[in-house]
């Protein structure tokens, strides 16, 4: 009798662990952008879902769903607040959806509570200066630091760009000023090669054309391996706090998703980004992919929101 009973509890638990999983998916899943069409997050998610249809168990469609707002904070709260069925994605801006909480701002959602999918990609952050610039070095711009304030242009206060150079200035240690109102990376570069400003924090990926040209000059990078020729990285000059310090496009479900189904479309996202026709259709767009699975997404995740903790009172101000 007792066996009976055993056999018959641990079968209701094998159900409760495997029936999400093998009945998913079972309708379309929805892929919430939560910017306007035509920018690089609303690409991304484009490139990809149609692949990500393909490497799933089932055959149903991905279909994006732009809802921009609050600087994407709407379309994560969507996503946030989806039921737990693994049926909403959203991707997510890092660190413009992490700053905000930080900074005690009110929103509808908690980065360390949802469940991450994937990582789809990442641009590091450079320090530069104009290439005709007479400044050389991180030091330089230091010493110079100490009879002016160092002027970095950045987009709206609380935005990525405006946090980015706030940790900046923490880190390395200067005198600096954040000049806000500039409309967006091309117009902060021309600043600077403009002479402008005198320097600058700007995204690696979107900045190497610059670099290539010799109108940019790069102090230093905050990749963990640097993509630029004679520039160190921020780990290797001593700045220890800035190493990996990036955008991330980040793919995320509600909190309370079953892990099975989570696995399932990590996995779906890992082959995708693997397929060799995405691969050469993003770096086509430009666009090209940094995949991580759901797990690795989050440890990259909590390293820079200690970061952001760690710099609270810099971006306060």
């Amino acid at each position: 009798m007792k066996t009976r009973m055993f056999l018959a509890a641990a079968a209701v638990t094998l159900c409760a662990v495997t029936g999400p999983a093998s009945a998913f998916p079972d309708k379309n899943i929805t892929f919430i952008i939560p910017f306007s069409p035509g920018g690089g997050f609303d690409v991304y998610v484009r490139l990809i879902s149609p692949y990500v249809e393909k490497y799933l168990p089932k055959k149903v469609s991905v279909v994006p769903k732009n809802m921009p707002g609050a600087g994407g904070r709407k379309g994560l709260t969507a996503g946030y607040r989806a039921k737990p069925d693994g049926y909403t994605l959203a991707i997510a801006n890092v660190p413009g959806v992490a700053i905000p909480p930080i900074l005690g701002q009110k929103v509808s959602y908690d980065l360390t509570k949802m469940n991450w999918v994937a990582r789809l990609s990442v641009d590091h952050y450079l320090l530069g200066v104009a290439g005709k610039s007479d400044i050389a070095s991180v030091d330089a711009l230091k010493t110079l630091s100490s009879s002016q304030a160092i002027k970095l242009p950045a987009t709206g206060a609380g935005s990525t760009a405006h946090a980015m150079s706030k940790i900046f200035i923490g880190v390395v240690g200067f005198k600096g000023e954040v000049v806000s109102g500039y409309q967006g990376t091309k117009e902060m570069t021309i600043a600077v090669i403009r002479g402008d400003v005198p320097a600058s924090t700007l995204p690696v990926n979107s900045t190497r054309k610059y670099i290539q040209s010799g109108d940019i000059k790069a102090l230093m990078t905050t990749e963990e391996i640097s993509s630029l020729p004679g520039v160190k990285t921020a780990k290797e000059m001593g700045y220890g706090d800035l190493d990996g310090l990036a955008i991330q496009r980040l793919v995320g479900a509600a909190p309370g998703v079953p892990h099975a189904v989570q696995q399932i479309l990590s996995d779906a996202f890992t082959k995708a980004m693997a397929d060799p026709k995405l691969v050469a259709a993003a770096n086509k767009a430009k666009r090209p992919f940094a995949p991580l699975s759901g797990a690795e997404a989050k440890r990259v995740l909590d390293k820079q929101l200690a970061v952001y903790l760690k710099f609270k009172d810099d971006l306060a101000k």
